[in-house]
């Protein structure tokens, strides 16, 4: 082979070579692209594909994991002295938000000088009861001891701090004591007093009752002048529901006499799916029967409320789901509190019926109310002991 047709040979080779070398490039380039928009399509059609049930379990996932605490309430026989509050709940505090809390918390107990029998154990939370506008769990501290085997007078500083870091201050005198002296008594009002002072023509009067009244003769009762009861039906105690062992007995025999009728409603529900619970099970126990006055939800377990747990706005969520369920059963509902817990503790912002709550000859209560309970010492035939005297206003 001559030079000429070796130089052919070698530039045909050479320029074969870069054209292989060139499709090989493409060609790489070409399966890389699928490659890649292949796994790009795949994504996608996985992302759109996604059942909504992966989400839920997440959520859910997510809410099981929330701490949930139960607490158990201490029980008491001691006589607490509530302290009233001076300061009302403002409607701006009423309307604080979580994030702009300004408001300390609210002391609704204090016995400012408990007494004390000597060696019996000291528990500070029986004479004192305290909640905030959100934080559920306060911060207490108590600086100062208390030393019940030896007699005298022991001061303590309670300090109470929300999360927000709003502080309520409060002092405490702890007296240890040989012997508990026997407490004040209050006079006793025989209802024909009670009648010469309250009954007009704008005015029904009545009382309420539970077991505590033991057998009642509601024919002298309605002798009497009386003219409504208000009985206990029962109510949630304990994480449990009950019925007032007298009752059925009570409006059997009520109604029989031709008095008016209303219930009332012991609580002491934690949540609001508590309060829907307990309803059905009260319009059970109602089966229907019919009632003159509305049914009053009676919540006043408030030495010690901190072991609820629950805020303020916790609480008047419950009344509140209370009175809609009761309502939506087709009955009326009314709040009973004393004057004391209406102003600190229930804000009512519905403006839903009361039943006030103030032993004085004229409350100075400026809220509204559509009853008031007067007194817890009246005398009446019929019933043996104490029984509390309530005017309805007939007008309101």
């Amino acid at each position: 082979m001559d030079n000429k047709k070796r130089e052919i040979l070698i530039k045909a080779l050479s320029i074969g070579i870069s054209v292989a070398a060139l499709a090989a490039v493409v060609l790489g380039i070409v399966l890389v692209s699928r490659f890649i928009y292949n796994k790009g399509l795949k994504n996608d059609n996985k992302a759109a594909n996604a059942s909504p049930t992966d989400v839920e379990i997440e959520v859910e996932d997510r809410e099981t994991t929330e701490e949930t605490t139960a607490t158990t309430e201490i029980e008491t026989t001691e006589e607490t002295t509530t302290e009233e509050t001076t300061e009302e709940i403002t409607e701006e505090e009423a309307e604080d938000d979580e994030e702009n809390d300004t408001t300390p918390p609210v002391l609704l107990v204090l016995n400012r000088e408990p007494q004390i029998k000597q060696w019996e154990s000291f528990d500070i939370h029986k004479y004192i009861g305290y909640a905030d506008d959100w934080d559920r769990t306060p911060e207490f501290k108590v600086d100062g001891e208390v030393d019940t085997s030896s007699l005298g007078i022991y001061p303590l500083k309670i300090t109470i701090t929300d999360k927000s870091g709003n502080e309520t201050v409060a002092d405490m005198n702890v007296n240890v004591v040989s012997e508990i002296p026997p407490g004040k008594t209050r006079d006793t009002m025989e209802f024909d007093e009670f009648i010469k002072l309250y009954k007009n023509p704008s005015t029904e009067l009545g009382i309420d009752v539970s077991r505590w009244q033991g057998d009642i003769d509601f024919n002298k009762v309605k002798e009497a002048g009386c003219e409504f009861v208000i009985m206990r039906v029962g109510g949630y105690d304990d994480g449990s529901v009950y019925v007032d062992s007298q009752y059925y007995k009570n409006l059997k025999n009520a109604k029989a006499a031709g008095l008016k009728i209303g219930i009332y409603y012991h609580a002491e529900e934690r949540s609001v799916e508590e309060v829907k619970q307990n309803v059905k099970w009260l319009m059970g126990v109602l089966d229907g029967e019919k009632l003159d006055y509305p049914i009053a939800y009676d919540w006043e377990d408030f030495a010690n409320f901190e072991s609820y747990k629950i805020n303020l706005h916790d609480i008047n969520d419950i009344y509140q789901t209370f009175y809609d369920e009761v309502t939506a059963a087709g009955y009326d509902a009314m709040l009973y509190s004393s004057k004391n817990y209406l102003m600190c503790l229930w804000t009512n912002k519905n403006k839903t019926p009361v039943w006030l709550a103030h032993y004085i000859d004229r409350t100075d209560y400026t809220g509204d109310y559509i009853m008031w309970q007067k007194d817890c010492k009246g005398r009446i035939d019929g019933i043996s002991g104490d029984v509390d005297l309530n005017v309805m206003y007939i007008d309101r």
